[in-house]
């Protein structure tokens, strides 16, 4: 790969880890803008900030994730078939909203009624976060060459995060359909601050992978 082609995608992958890291915290602090005109539950997702004064972060974001992994070849078949459905789920969580409190009862690019464009929305965003961990735990941990111990260590790191947001994951599921969780007040942001460690731990993953970080590289 020519040295322009490959800083060009490391940039990519810095800018792609940063968006999503900065995703949680920008649509909570600029909806603080507007907390006294926001829904309720503005606060409780990523999701549900689409209703508030601070969407643009929530869309705009997303939107300019799905562009990334439109353009994102990859090494092989594979990289680029879980970025093309990394990239139709973000626009799924965009086109389709999820409920909330205030919502109107058509929703979205489409207008469907609100528990459909919910079913998808949260559909395309589980399916979006499993692809994260699946690319990090999976792909990521491929080496073509030698297995260097700068290789080794940037494996451990990316298991953890992998293993991060599966777990995440799990939890999410577990507060979203059942009771287990049924101790938590309805005012906590519990999806929220899940979805947050998620980001987190894919936003740390790409920019290690980006080489930003000199101490992981070889």
């Amino acid at each position: 790969m020519k040295n322009v082609e490959l800083n060009s995608m490391l940039y990519q992958r810095r800018m792609l880890g940063l968006m999503c890291a900065l995703l949680a915290p920008s649509a909570v602090l600029f909806g603080l803008f507007g907390k006294d005109t926001n829904p309720p539950h503005w606060y409780k997702s990523i999701s549900e900030t689409f209703f508030a004064n601070s969407n643009i972060c929530m869309i705009g974001l997303l939107f300019a994730t799905a562009v990334f992994f439109l353009s994102y070849r990859g090494y092989d078949w594979r990289d680029r078939l879980m970025a093309i459905i990394q990239a139709v789920m973000c626009l799924g969580v965009i086109a389709f909203p999820t409920d909330t409190i205030g919502a109107p009862e058509k929703l979205g690019l489409f207008q469907l009624p609100m528990a459909t464009s919910s079913i998808i929305h949260n559909i395309s965003a589980f399916t979006l976060f499993f692809c994260f961990g699946v690319n990090i735990l999976f792909l990521f941990t491929l080496s073509g060459n030698e297995m260097t111990q700068q290789k080794k260590l940037r494996n451990t790191i990316y298991r953890i995060c992998g293993s991060g947001i599966l777990f995440c994951l799990v939890l999410q599921l577990l507060y979203s359909l059942t009771n287990f969780f049924s101790f938590i007040p309805d005012w906590f942001p519990f999806t929220m601050i899940n979805e947050f460690w998620i980001l987190e731990f894919f936003a740390f993953a790409w920019i290690v992978k980006s080489e930003s970080i000199q101490y992981f590289n070889d």
